[in-house]
């Protein structure tokens, strides 16, 4: 009786062993997908930063998160033209900011 409750456990650690690595192959469980968009636009002073997420990762749908001020993360469609525009300003936004830290760190080292 005792071989056989041994046998037993050893099999089912085995399998465990073998089910635990390939979950890990897969990557991590708890990434969070949009799985619906937003229509209300979000106004531009309190967004902080965005990421795009695509279909063909691991989510099902295309969409744009943006991350606000209040550590939310609202999902948008990037088809939509208010996200278009939004994105186009934090674009820009961005670029002043490189243009001007360029500025100041490039001045006198050669």
């Amino acid at each position: 009786m005792f071989q056989r409750c041994l046998t037993v456990a050893l099999f089912l650690g085995c399998l465990l062993s073998v089910l635990s690595h390939n979950a890990f192959a897969f990557g991590p469980l708890n990434h969070a997908c949009c799985v619906k968009y937003t229509v209300k636009p979000l106004p531009i002073s309190m967004i902080k930063g965005y990421v795009m997420q695509s279909s063909q990762e691991v989510c099902r749908i295309d969409a744009i998160i943006f991350y606000t001020v209040r550590d939310r993360k609202v999902c948008a469609s990037a088809k939509d033209a208010w996200v278009k525009t939004t994105l186009a300003h934090l674009s820009s936004r961005l670029k002043t900011l490189v243009a001007n830290a360029d500025g100041k760190s490039g001045s006198g080292e050669e």
